[in-house]
């Protein structure tokens, strides 16, 4: 009756149904440990802790030997409680809350750092890489421009990134020494035909010129001291061979006189 009813009267409005609420799992020593599989948090060196539904960091500052940790697609607002990760060289936050950098100081072996689609919008807000001072890669957005944070439109942006951390090797996946490729064709196509010098022949006449080194005459006067070299010494070889087998001889009849 109330499916016949609810037919006859589409103007009643539906109770939506309720969907089971989502589980935010607390980043307690435990959690990680069962995450990582390991028995003791000195021994967790790498963490992937992505689509977890974690909304703070905590306890991984007790992991002292962690060296990758990938926190990616949670929902963190707040970069907090990361010292004691002197060890640590790789952090994904991409694709959380965070709408600034900050609490880095104790990673001071930092090498790569990925703030990917994140609310950070304000070029101050990127005040806290400063401290980073082994940091080499980072990124705010992926080559293309897509999962891009708000900052990165500034036009100040890469600027601003590059004063923070001088010795940045690669922003966004653009290595800082390579060549624009787009103005290096251009300047090539701007200056026109390009004068080349005559190439010079690898061989002149008197590299070709061999006089008589063909000749067996020749190769046989140019081998001769080592061929009488050769024979010298094969005689010294067969001499002392003759003269071992006499000592054979005379020891074998010495001892068959002795035998008699």
């Amino acid at each position: 009756l109330k499916h016949v009813y609810l037919e006859l009267c589409p103007t009643v409005r539906r109770r939506p149904a309720i969907r089971p609420a989502v589980a935010m799992p607390s980043l307690s020593v435990e959690y990680i440990k069962h995450e990582t599989g390991e028995f003791d948090e000195e021994s967790v060196f790498q963490a992937i802790l992505s689509k977890k539904n974690i909304l703070r960091i905590e306890a991984v500052s007790r992991c002292c030997n962690l060296r990758w940790l990938d926190l990616s697609s949670n929902q963190i607002i707040r970069i907090e409680n990361l010292e004691g990760l002197t060890q640590l060289v790789s952090l994904d936050l991409s694709h959380n809350k965070i709408q600034k950098v900050q609490c880095l100081e104790s990673l001071a072996s930092l090498e790569r750092l990925q703030l990917k689609a994140n609310p950070i919008s304000r070029v101050q807000d990127l005040d806290g890489l400063r401290p980073l001072q082994k940091l080499r890669h980072l990124h705010f957005q992926n080559i293309d421009g897509s999962d891009f944070c708000p900052v990165c439109l500034k036009p100040e942006y890469r600027g601003r990134v590059r004063e923070l951390c001088p010795e940045l090797s690669a922003l966004d996946s653009r290595r800082k020494h390579l060549p624009d490729l787009d103005t290096e064709v251009a300047a090539a196509q701007q200056q026109g035909d390009l004068s080349l010098p005559e190439p010079k022949p690898w061989f002149g006449p008197d590299d070709l010129d061999l006089e008589d080194v063909c000749q067996p005459e020749a190769i046989e006067g140019s081998l001769k001291a080592e061929v009488d070299d050769f024979e010298n010494a094969l005689k010294e070889c067969q001499a002392a061979f003759k003269e071992a087998d006499e000592l054979l001889r005379l020891q074998a009849a010495a001892a068959a006189e002795d035998a008699g």
